[in-house]
């Protein structure tokens, strides 16, 4: 049997198969806490302390303090969705080793934090805002606070400054999902149930005065370049910028890009942290 009619045949048999998957059990797989990602991967090689807060949903949000930069100012770090604070180490020391403060926490059924779900849905900026809250209520003299977000971590902290804005100086984006069923259309090649993904457009509107730096690959499923001009309209200061990186897929910081991820991260932190 020729090959192409074999594919074809083959191709029949798994349509159907995949149109039958269980979404429902598919997504509680997907939020529910998961050893794995319980696991701290790494502790920083720096001085640094282990917090707790307490979010508006009673569940306490682990989060590292590791201060350096004085009152220069203090980046807060979200990490992606299946991973914790200890996989946003490497990032960590970007901001660390330009001079800033750093914190790095875990979102809700990650990491040291409490909770048995996760979301991807507007309500995990409670877990940012826990941990922005304190900052503003205990550390505030170490200068402005910038939010960076890395994937779904992303989200979580441009949810956040729509709610409080008033506490964020800058937000730093690395590879965003915009449209979480666009980008599942992208990379599964079927269309989902609905998603509670909130509207992230409206989100990026209500903060664009705030100088936002968007980091995106050209070769990224989740957030495509046609997505972040989309978002890039939303700009309303001059210091925002968007920055694609060409072959790049979902993981800016590797070694081949890592000249422009810093170069671009420090240049927006100067004019942006003044």
């Amino acid at each position: 049997m020729k090959k192409g009619k074999l594919l074809a045949i083959s191709l029949l048999y798994l349509i159907p198969a995949f149109a039958q998957v269980d979404f429902g059990r598919m997504q509680q797989e997907y939020i529910s806490r998961k050893p794995a990602l319980d696991k701290m991967y790494a502790y920083p090689a720096i001085p640094f302390d282990s917090l707790f807060v307490t979010n508006k949903d009673g569940i306490n949000i682990s989060f590292w303090w590791m201060p350096g930069g004085g009152n220069k100012g203090t980046t807060l770090l979200v990490h992606g969705f299946m991973m914790n604070k200890s996989q946003m180490l490497s990032r960590a020391m970007v901001y660390y080793d330009l001079g800033y403060n750093v914190l790095a926490m875990d979102l809700r059924a990650r990491g040291q934090s409490g909770g048995n779900a996760a979301t991807s849905g507007p309500e995990i900026r409670s877990d940012v805002i826990a941990v922005m809250d304190y900052y503003a209520n205990n550390l505030k003299g170490y200068g402005p606070l910038a939010l960076v977000g890395y994937s779904h971590g992303g989200r979580a902290i441009v949810f956040a400054a729509e709610e409080k804005p008033d506490l964020v100086k800058t937000i730093i984006l690395e590879c965003i999902p915009f449209s979480l069923t666009e980008s599942f259309k992208r990379i599964y090649k079927v269309d989902p149930p609905p998603i509670p993904e909130g509207d992230i457009e409206k989100a990026f509107q209500s903060i664009s005065k705030i100088p936002v730096l968007l980091m995106i690959g050209d070769k990224d499923s989740a957030i495509i370049p046609e997505e972040g001009l989309k978002i890039k309209k939303t700009f309303g200061n001059t210091t925002s910028q968007l920055i694609v990186f060409e072959g790049a897929v979902h993981d800016l910081s590797l070694e081949k890009y890592r000249p422009l991820y810093i170069g671009s991260i420090e240049s927006f932190l100067l004019a942006g942290m003044k």
